[in-house]
């Protein structure tokens, strides 16, 4: 019991970077240990698991340190977060009729249903092989011209290929941010990555999809993306793809000077198959936070 009681502390603990408390169902979801029913896990929640380290108020369970005020913060975040999927929605819709487009998520603050007003909506976009820095480029102009460079309900930051659904880096940021994404085009190609990614049982066990809520996602292919894919099968697409990534990678190195290469090439991840950027190595500084919280309770990583 020693034990699950300190499964449970890190779990709260990885969701109070975020003040944000969890019910008994995201609890054992995302316990980093499978060794109970969920019956027999709510039973322990409500008899013994509540105490010093850990409260319980209105359904929801927090770590100590929090004041009363943290499940109404949490309401406002849900409350908040519909509005944000309504604009998501619509953002999506333009996604998928640029070229090469073949899924779109939503990752980050909203895919947790914990947004406030400085949050944006995160975007995951999975392209065509051969095709990322082509359909990459084209968005970003896109929000350049049209959305005066306004990332709120645009922002891009993570591009994969259909061939390479499988992510190279295990952590529990990543592992977290898998098992949040919403499929709002394409939920096939969705399953398929989280299929290809099933390493993150290996932080969370209890994970299953059909226990989790998602919005209702667009299945319908765009006849305009058709016909905008069509002028790119008469140019060397090939190797404009790839100058467009060399492009961007000697972008990122002369805006970013601060970071050597291997710090760059972790932050900015510039291949064939995969965009991401991640600017102020938000990864790192999430996973150090972390650590710090469970040294403060005294819990082992």
């Amino acid at each position: 019991m020693k034990s699950l009681q300190s499964d449970i502390l890190r779990t709260l603990l990885y969701y109070d970077i975020w003040h944000y408390p969890l019910t008994a169902t995201e609890l054992f979801t995302f316990l980093p240990v499978n060794s109970m029913t969920f019956e027999e896990f709510d039973k322990y929640l409500r008899e013994q698991a509540t105490g010093d380290d850990i409260l319980f108020d209105q359904g929801y369970y927090f770590v100590r340190g929090k004041g009363p005020g943290i499940v109404p913060q949490r309401r406002e975040k849900e409350h908040h977060a519909q509005l944000m999927w309504r604009m998501a929605a619509i953002s999506m819709h333009i996604i998928k009729r640029f070229p090469f487009v073949r899924g779109v998520c939503v990752s980050g603050d909203l895919s947790k249903n914990a947004t406030n007003r400085k949050s944006d909506v995160d975007f995951f976009v999975i392209t065509e092989p051969g095709r990322l820095w082509i359909t990459r480029t084209l968005l970003i102009l896109f929000k350049k011209v049209f959305l005066l460079n306004s990332k709120k309900y645009f922002c891009l930051n993570y591009f994969v290929t259909t061939d390479h659904l499988t992510l190279d880096d295990h952590n529990v940021f990543l592992a977290t941010e898998i098992a949040h994404l919403k499929p709002l085009y394409n939920s096939g190609l969705f399953r398929k990555y989280f299929a290809s990614n099933q390493w993150i049982r290996d932080y969370f066990p209890n994970y299953d999809l059909r226990h989790l809520q998602f919005p209702v996602a667009n299945e319908r292919q765009s006849l305009l993306q058709r016909l905008l894919e069509i002028p790119f099968s008469f140019i060397a697409a090939d190797t404009l793809d790839t100058y467009l990534m060399n492009k961007m990678a000697a972008i990122w190195a002369r805006r970013y000077p601060e970071f050597d290469d291997t710090t760059r090439r972790k932050i900015f991840r510039c291949t064939k198959s995969e965009s991401r950027a991640y600017v102020g190595n938000f990864e790192e500084k999430i996973l150090a936070i972390y650590e710090q919280k469970l040294r403060e309770f005294g819990v082992s990583a």
